[in-house]
């Protein structure tokens, strides 16, 4: 069950292990010059919520972007394979 929490961001509850482990693997499988390029989103992500004036619902919004980019880092290394 997801739990909403300030500023209407879901929060997902999983005991997914698998996804988690897909999740990983795809990272193990990035090339040097995506992983550093990730890095750097990440970076301005976290600099932004850390520095910025949205409180709390922006550090909500950001750990729901770095999820999402951690989720799609499998689609990014099919769409290099093809």
């Amino acid at each position: 069950m997801d739990e909403e929490v300030s500023g209407g961001i879901m929060l997902k509850e999983t005991t997914d292990t698998n996804e988690f482990s897909k999740t990983i693997e795809a990272v193990n499988n990035l090339t040097e010059e995506d992983a550093k390029s990730l890095l750097k989103i990440i970076y301005g992500f976290v600099n932004t919520a850390m520095t910025g004036n949205g409180g709390d619902k922006v550090k909500l919004e950001v750990v729901h972007n770095l999820s999402d980019i951690y989720n799609r880092i499998q689609d990014l290394n099919e769409l290099r394979n093809k």
